[in-house]
């Protein structure tokens, strides 16, 4: 008889998230793998005997296991293979998938394989400084090594620059995720009733644009996570506890308790962890639209000066990420039109809980603002990242068109 859940977790480990690893496995334990809840796992970590498949018991000689040799999960096919692995040990009604690591935690190690392979293939390319400088860049935390062989392989060191940064990474990324997940639905016979993300700065409208089909709920976060990640064993205990839950009530879940886990540290970050229904994109995309043209007008009629004074003073992360709930609160301060400051409304009232977004929580003063959903937003005079034309969200609405719109009017002022 399936399982009501199977909580499957992809610990791409061999990093310097290892004993994170370790210590994530172990929250599992605490709560294991029951007949309404199993709870699988692929792990590698550096300093093991090779990666592994694990249906999660609360003592490790309960588990059920296959082992993997030195699989490589920087490769999507680890990937499918896992969820293929999971579904067959642990058939369930629902599915999660969280996808736990930096954003992916390649080591410089790792990078200097991928250089060499890819400096023998061009004869040159990439130099040592820039292989150096990018391994503290958001390319060295790809989800998969694919996407930073194709970083590598650009025609030019300007080209590689660009795609180093946060905002083209998703977008390779998210690419490389989206075919995974269809093909996750193909083996499953449906979609993932929750994709988490344990990961840092992957709440972000395009990310959750491009995996909707596949995915019927999101959980992310807008900024960096701290190495301790989620509260598995809390998390767990929950879904235990209430196994017909559905996936907006579990990322609900996932929200809470990823808050309160850090509700009483001394020293912490800003944290933030945000759940979106995947039905409730395309509207709010239409919303963003809306205010897109009202921008778009507005700029061509009365300058860029009041849009530039609002993006400065908008939350934003690492690659180019803005806040979009702070972002439309700080163009209605502005001496706008009256249909910007309409649109903005609507965008605001549209990130409302229980709407687009289930669950958004957030603790430190950075992030006070915030309402739990980013978009990349580059600076005028940073460039738009060549790549992010590729997206679904971009291809389907007007936010690509508004940054180039934005860019020229800037240059133009």
């Amino acid at each position: 008889m399936p399982a009501k859940w199977t909580f499957m977790v992809y610990m791409a480990g061999f990093n310097n998230l290892s004993d994170f690893a370790t210590k994530d496995l172990k929250e599992m334990r605490k709560v294991g793998s029951s007949d309404d809840v199993k709870i699988a796992a692929f792990v590698k970590r550096q300093n093991s005997k090779g990666a592994q498949h694990l249906i999660v018991a609360k003592r490790p000689a309960n588990d059920v296991k296959k082992n993997l040799g030195n699989a490589d999960s920087g490769k999507p096919q680890t990937m499918l293979d896992f969820i293929r692995w999971a579904k067959q040990k642990a058939p369930a009604e629902r599915y999660a998938l969280v996808v736990w690591n930096h954003g992916s935690g390649w080591q410089p190690d790792d990078l200097e394989d991928l250089y060499d392979q890819v400096r023998g293939a061009r004869n040159g390319g990439v130099t040592a400084r820039e292989l150096a400088l990018r391994s503290n860049q958001k390319i060295a935390r790809a989800v998969f090594g694919s996407t930073v062989q194709q970083v590598l392989t650009l025609d030019d060191q300007e080209l590689r620059g660009i795609a180093s940064d946060d905002g083209t990474g998703h977008s390779l990324d998210t690419l490389e995720l989206d075919r995974v997940l269809a093909k996750a639905r193909e083996e499953l016979g449906q979609p993932l009733d929750l994709l988490g993300m344990d990961a840092c700065l992957m709440s972000t409208l395009e990310v959750a644009y491009q995996t909707r089909a596949n995915a019927i709920n999101v959980v992310g976060s807008e900024e960096l996570e701290p190495g301790d990640g989620w509260p598995y064993t809390a998390i767990l205990k929950d879904l235990a506890a209430k196994p017909a839950m559905d996936g907006a009530k579990l990322g609900e879940v996932v929200v809470k308790r990823y808050i309160q886990s850090y509700n009483n540290r001394r020293r912490m970050w800003p944290v933030t962890q945000c759940a979106i229904a995947s039905e409730g994109t395309k509207p709010f995309s239409t919303a963003l639209d809306e205010l897109c043209g009202a921008l778009t007008n507005h700029m061509r009629q009365s300058g860029v000066a009041q849009v530039q004074a609002a993006h400065l003073r908008t939350a934003g992360f690492m690659g180019d990420l803005f806040d979009l709930r702070d972002f439309a609160s700080e163009l209605r301060r502005r001496r706008v039109p009256a249909d910007v400051k309409s649109a903005a409304k609507k965008l605001v009232d549209s990130l409302a809980p229980n709407g687009y977004v289930l669950a958004e929580g957030h603790r430190g003063e950075s992030v006070k603002q915030c309402g739990g959903v980013t978009a990349y937003m580059p600076f005028p005079g940073w460039g738009i990242s060549p790549y992010y034309k590729d997206l679904r969200f971009a291809k389907q609405h007007r936010w690509d068109n508004f940054l180039r719109n934005y860019h020229r009017a800037a240059r133009a002022a």
